[in-house]
């Protein structure tokens, strides 16, 4: 994967400006831009062009692009639309490096010129639609909008946001002195925000990085990105917006209805390491913890101490939202928090309200500390600004713990104020150690995640023992591809097989004598189900019959779908699939879907009510059969195969958990040709666990493109 590193660092630290878009006669967002340079005191050249004036806010102006310097560090592009490429155009002609693009408003035409010319170019183009770059560490601010974040103190944390909104808004709900880089991405038509996250882990004045996504276009670009980010310890943090289910495309098998649009993203976050928060207020709090020095979590079990009982049954709740453990303790260490705390409550969270008076704080907070089963130290405290100087008082002992405790342990401590308010500037001048006050208890817990995050490898492709080779994969490939919408039976069947997942023994027949002459092959009971490229859901239109005991129903049964379904497809209805009837009382739903990231695989409780249950955990293509039963153990489906209240017996997941991973590989091995598969619903055998997929559609959407 190659970054143009090189070139994005001039545009970051550039030594020569170029700006187009300043005005003789109004402040425009060119002029907004040189007041920041002017500032900031920029130590390098700055040039302006404009076609007619002379003298803009002091500074010298020619009138064409190409009586600009040659080699331009960088040129910052604040022109209407329609014009924005022709200048690009101009200084890439000139040498310029890079371009900073705020400008927004394209028509179709002109955002197809736009890409059309950064596909190509030897400059590197930021943006458009987006609010610039802010370099805090070395003075330089590129950003359309004077002063405000633009006058933050240098910090050594890097945010890059899609949203040029929250590239202000994130600052602004952190402390000042937090930031590194601020960097507006906008709607990214050729650097991502990869490229940035890439830059990041290597500049030295950063040490961690927050992410504000819309989007992620080129998945392989942001995994090679976040591994440089791995390589050089630098922890991230992902808040992605536009999570929600509007404008989720139409989609015809089950598993598309049961993927949310976000499912995909959380998979790759995951996959990855990288924890997510859920608004600002969190990703805030994160990006304050990580601006302290490292201290990785083993996991995410708290010890926490509180003033009175409610605080702790809040925190506690609160933590089984957020997906945070309290830790159970050890019984040594219960012995020393009543000895600590007289009068106390020797529960977790931990209410040192009724014994502060006559044990010993400290004691207690370093009892938590030393626990085994304890990763994180959480210090639930009153931090807010408006506290009196009376009410500081009471909270004295809290930081002065605090700062005696980071000094004997290496397991991460949070400060948690019990509101979403400012800090008192007393009680965060008196918390010497690099500890966060992190505001508000929710945020603390999101940190808490994020500490136990950023350490894993990235997973490693599956063994490929018992699956198809290459060659066979390009066959079938090459067969799929004549196909369009679902595919038919033998075909599917052909594709099943290869990949080693069973299905109930049948054939197809075109009328009910063909079945009746083929029945022999099979033992009763039977079920028969229509086989159309149109009808996807057979069941719902009256296109499956089950407990077929005989040849005469057989038959009957036959022409009775036929019939229902020509009725629903004229001209679409291909045959009747007969298969031996596989009673079982479980029933699971595999498949996957096409994601921006590669296909999104899932595995849950299946039949009829599928959709209904929506008990489902996915992952992104391809894995192994370990991972397979992770996500197995996510579900409801898991409870009731363990023998949940003798529902059935306990049965093994081993082998559905293989199917999963079968599943798995052939979605990858299928990228951009097959869009969707269900299996629904797969038969579980109790006991032994033997799966059998009964109900297969794969469908296939064009154009594509077979290697």
């Amino acid at each position: 994967m190659t970054f143009r590193t090189a070139q994005v660092s001039r545009m970051l630290r550039p030594q020569s400006i170029g700006l187009l878009g300043t005005s003789a006669q109004r402040f425009a967002a060119g002029n907004e831009v040189l007041a920041n340079l002017v500032e900031k005191d920029f130590g390098g050249s700055i040039h302006l062009c404009h076609p007619s004036a002379t003298l803009i806010d002091g500074f010298p102006v020619v009138a064409r692009i190409d009586q600009l310097p040659a080699d331009l560090d960088t040129a910052v592009v604040c022109l209407p639309a329609p014009v924005v490429v022709p200048a690009l155009r101009a200084l890439e002609a000139r040498g310029c490096n890079s371009a900073v693009v705020p400008s927004s408003g394209f028509s179709p035409e002109a955002a197809a010129d736009f890409a059309a010319f950064v596909r190509t170019s030897d400059m590197v183009v930021h943006g458009p639609n987006n609010m610039g770059i802010i370099n805090l560490t070395d003075d330089v601010a590129l950003w359309i909008q004077h002063a405000g974040v633009a006058r933050l103190h240098r910090g050594n944390v890097g945010l890059v946001a899609q949203s040029g909104s929250a590239a202000i808004f994130v600052p602004r709900s952190t402390r000042d002195g937090l930031f590194s880089k601020l960097i507006s991405t906008g709607s990214e038509w050729q650097l991502t925000s990869a490229d940035y996250i890439e830059w990041l882990a290597h500049d030295e004045a950063t040490d961690a990085i927050g992410l504000v996504l819309e989007s992620v276009v080129d998945t392989d670009r942001f995994r090679a990105a976040v591994a440089a980010a791995r390589a050089a310890d630098k922890p991230l943090v992902a808040l992605k917006v536009g999570r929600t289910r509007a404008g989720q495309r139409a989609t015809v098998a089950h598993t598309g209805a049961l993927a949310a649009p976000d499912d995909s993203y959380r998979a790759l976050f995951r996959d990855l390491d990288i924890p997510t928060v859920d608004d600002y207020d969190e990703l805030a709090a994160v990006l304050e913890v990580f601006s302290r020095p490292r201290r990785s979590a083993r996991g995410t079990r708290i010890a926490a101490t509180t003033v009175s009982g409610g605080q702790s049954a809040l925190l506690a709740d609160l933590a089984a939202r957020h997906d945070v453990a309290i830790a159970p303790l050890t019984n040594s260490t219960r012995s020393r928090l009543n000895e600590a705390i007289p009068g106390g409550v020797p529960a977790v969270p931990v209410d040192i309200g009724g014994g502060t008076g006559h044990g010993s704080y400290p004691d207690a907070l370093r009892a938590l500390a030393n626990d085994e089963t304890v990763d994180v130290v959480v210090v639930v405290c009153d931090a807010q600004d408006t506290l009196s100087l009376a009410e500081l008082e009471v909270e004295r002992s809290s930081w002065q713990s605090v700062n005696a405790l980071y000094r004997e342990t290496e397991k991460p401590i949070l400060m948690a104020s019990s509101s979403a308010m400012s800090v008192h500037p007393i009680f965060a001048r008196e918390v010497t150690a690099p500890v966060a006050i992190v505001r508000g208890l929710g945020p603390a817990l999101a940190a808490v995640r994020a500490l136990a995050a950023n350490r894993r490898e990235a997973p490693h492709a599956p063994d490929r023992g018992g699956l198809p080779t290459a060659e066979v994969v390009t066959e079938l490939r090459q067969a799929v591809a004549e196909c369009t919408g679902a595919i038919g039976y033998e075909l599917t069947a052909r594709v099943l097989s290869a990949y080693g997942i069973a299905t109930a023994a049948g054939f197809v027949a075109s009328d009910g004598e063909e079945a009746v002459r083929r029945r022999s092959a099979l033992s009763f009971p039977l079920v028969a189900k229509v086989v159309s490229p149109t009808i996807a859901h057979r069941t719902e239109h009256g296109c499956v019959i089950t407990g077929i005991e005989d040849d005469a129903t057989l038959r009957e049964a036959v022409d009775l779908i036929l019939h229902r379904a020509s009725a629903i497809a004229p001209g679409e209805v291909d045959a009747v699939e007969v298969q031996e009837q596989v009673d079982t009382t479980v029933e699971a739903v595999v498949g996957f879907t096409t994601s921006p990231h590669g296909a999104y695989v899932i595995v849950g409780s299946g039949g009829v009510l599928v959709e209904l249950l929506a008990d489902v955990a996915g992952s992104l293509a391809p894995f192994d059969a370990g991972h397979a039963r992770e996500l197995i153990a996510q579900t409801r489906l898991a409870t009731v195969l363990a023998g949940y209240r003798g529902i059935i017996a306990a049965t093994d997941i081993h082998p559905l958990a293989d199917l999963v991973h079968r599943v798995s590989v052939l979605a990858s091995d299928f990228a951009g040709l097959i869009t969707e598969l269900d299996l629904n619903p797969v038969l579980i055998r109790p006991g032994d666990g033997q799966v059998y997929a009964v109900d297969a559609l794969l469908v296939v959407q064009h154009p594509v493109t077979v290697p």
